[in-house]
């Protein structure tokens, strides 16, 4: 697999969170320092059993990798990230949680932005023919802003948070069977720095998840999941894997359990 990690321009100091990442993740320069995407940690758990998980939602395989997703807003407005993981039902779908993990980096609760899209597959990428993607050219299914996410040091990565909606979010069975994306990102500040969603393999091809860098802090012209004219694969030649930072071969899909 190839190791990639790619770093942005300095943001605060407060930026880069170093506890428990592999050396060379971050980098600190003067009294900033550089944010990076993608990172990995040696720190396993144990998994956790969901015994009323949904559609099939669970902890697979840690890979020991993680993509930042966070909203930096207000100390660091540029580094706003957005991961979202694809999830197919063949039923109906009510979501009153959603549980993810992280790196072990952190061990606060904090909040989460969520949003959950229809899927499209109006367009193609470097990839894949109609490569299924976040249609956020549309409304949201559901939207929440600032949810309550409570850490626990459990889960694969040891470090997990259960996010427990304020009001259930709703999926027809006719969208859950097509397929629908949960986006989220967490509160930077809240995390102290830079939050990492733990990636697992693997999403059968060409259904692994997404990721969304709306300021584009990282260059690589990911500012929307499919949003035109300059949606994550839409346009330019994006080699990281349509914008979700591993390798070639054995596609990684990010870590979340719905309840």
């Amino acid at each position: 697999m190839r190791r990639i990690t790619i770093v942005a321009a300095a943001v605060s100091a407060a930026a880069v969170s170093l506890y428990g990442l592999s050396a060379g993740t971050a980098n600190a320069k003067s009294t900033s320092a550089i944010a990076v995407a993608h990172s990995s940690s040696a720190v396993r758990g144990t998994p956790t059993v969901f015994p009323h998980a949904l559609c099939g939602t669970g902890e697979g395989t840690w890979t020991s990798d993680g993509i930042t997703a966070q909203n930096g807003a207000p100390t660091n407005p540029s580094l706003n990230t957005w991961g979202a993981k694809q999830v197919k039902c063949q039923t109906g779908l009510t979501v009153n949680q959603i549980v993810v993990d992280g790196y072990p980096n952190q061990a606060v609760n904090m909040n989460f932005n969520i949003q959950v899209f229809k899927k499209t597959r109006a367009f193609n990428t470097v990839r894949y023919t109609k490569d299924p993607q976040p249609n956020d050219a549309k409304h949201s299914l559901c939207t929440y802003s600032d949810a309550p996410g409570t850490f626990a040091a459990a889960g694969v990565t040891g470090a997990q948070w259960s996010i427990n909606l304020p009001t259930s979010c709703h999926i027809r069975k006719k969208i859950a069977r097509k397929g629908v994306f949960f986006a989220l990102q967490a509160d930077f500040d809240q995390a102290g720095g830079q939050w990492f969603w733990a990636t697992q393999t693997t999403a059968d091809v060409p259904n692994e998840a997404d990721w969304a860098d709306t300021q584009n802090l990282f260059g690589l012209g990911c500012i929307s999941f499919a949003k035109p004219p300059a949606g994550s694969d839409i346009g330019a030649n994006k080699d990281m894997q349509d914008c979700l930072f591993s390798g070639d071969n054995g596609e990684h899909d990010f870590i979340m359990v719905l309840n």
